[in-house]
């Protein structure tokens, strides 16, 4: 009886094992909301593409992960288009509009209005297909959160204002808390009223691979809109 032995290709193992690494960071923090997670900061691949997409390569490893050829992107902002074709390249997936897309990315580089009226075109789904909802993968200077021990960790950069939240619902023990300079993006998730089933998830990620999410489960509070008004502090650690 003939027997073949084939070699393993060290090149595929470390494929799979970084794309593995990287959907269980994922989906850790998709499953405890407010908790930073972390992504290995190098993505593999092409080197140029961070700079010729504008997003940092921590969010190349989510776009490894979640983009192929069955689903599709939209990019915000006036080089979207640009960046969005990088993507196709790199993961095969269909480039769409923010109305119709999957999965949406806002770089760092793209804040206020243009970054709130690009959540509020996503696609909250129907109530027959609350699947196609959008995820949409948010680039911030500022993330910071709990990690699983309950330790304050993510990084604070940039000059942008910082606004906390308060977090609770699914996945989450009484409440959690996050600091975040995206304020405009989870205000248009507030402004935008779904209902569920139906609505969009958040992923926020930093440029040294740390990340949070927001499902569409996940209920928001502004803490220090409040602690202004209470005349208190908003994070107490």
């Amino acid at each position: 009886m003939m027997r073949e032995v084939f070699e393993r290709e060290s090149a595929a193992d470390d494929r799979a094992f970084y794309l593995q690494r990287a959907f269980r960071a994922l989906l850790d923090a998709m499953a405890r909301p407010g908790e930073v997670t972390e992504l290995a900061a190098r993505a593999q691949g092409d080197v140029a593409d961070a700079d010729a997409s504008g997003l940092p390569e921590s969010a190349l490893v989510l776009a490894d992960v979640v983009l192929d050829a069955a689903t599709s992107v939209a990019v915000a902002g006036p080089a979207g288009d640009v960046a969005a074709t990088v993507l196709a390249r790199r993961t095969h997936v269909a480039m769409r509009d923010a109305q119709t897309a999957a999965f949406g990315f806002v770089p760092a580089s793209v804040r206020g209005q243009q970054a709130r009226a690009f959540v509020t075109a996503l696609s909250a789904g129907t109530l027959l297909d609350p699947q196609l909802g959008a995820t949409c993968i948010v680039v911030c200077d500022t993330l910071l959160g709990s990690d699983r021990d309950g330790c304050l960790t993510g990084a604070r950069a940039g000059g942008a204002d910082v606004s906390s939240w308060e977090l609770s619902g699914p996945g989450i023990r009484e409440t959690a808390r996050i600091e975040l300079d995206r304020t405009e993006i989870v205000e248009a998730r507030l402004e935008r009223g779904d209902e569920f089933p139906c609505g969009i998830d958040l992923v926020f990620v930093d440029a040294a691979g740390h990340v949070l999410c927001l499902p569409r489960t996940t209920r928001v509070r502004r803490l220090d809109e409040a602690a202004r008004e209470e005349g208190g502090a908003a994070w107490g650690m």
